[in-house]
């Protein structure tokens, strides 16, 4: 069976999705106990695109953004910054869809690794919104959008 392409995964590979559940048991010390939302690609991807040029938006304030809409506690970040990168990929593979993926970041503002030929294009279309970057860190080296 041939590996689904990325718009295929954002659009068939996550038909449950929303879905509104208890905060795991092993998250509740991170977290809280309360609710969580498990978004789905297509709402990470109707987020991405209310992001204006010259602006971003972090993993953690997008998944305020699903929390908010689905009246839960958390947005899951693990479950969105894995859709972040399905989103983004799928958006690159489809010429059409001109969403700006590269606009959101890390939750401390890097950029995402994982994102198309990360992180280099990212980098280079926030460079033309007028962004600049600041090397940080010792073994893990990545770049902080700076505002």
């Amino acid at each position: 069976m041939a590996k689904k392409t990325y718009q295929e995964q954002m659009r068939h590979s996550y038909p449950n999705h929303p879905i509104i559940k208890p905060i795991a048991p092993d998250m509740v010390k991170t977290w809280g106990e309360g609710m969580q939302v498990l978004p789905s690609p297509l709402e990470i991807r109707d987020v991405m695109r209310t992001i204006p040029s010259g602006e971003v938006m972090t993993a953690k304030e997008l998944c305020v953004v699903l929390a908010k809409k689905h009246k839960v506690d958390i947005a899951c970040p693990y479950t969105t910054g894995i859709l972040m990168n399905i989103v983004a990929r799928a958006i690159e593979e489809d010429e059409t869809d001109d969403t700006p993926w590269w606009r959101t970041v890390g939750s401390k503002g890097e950029l995402k690794p994982k994102y198309p030929n990360a992180p280099e294009e990212q980098m280079a279309l926030l460079e033309a919104e007028g962004f600049s970057f600041e090397k940080r860190g010792k073994k893990c080296v990545y770049w902080v959008v700076k505002r």
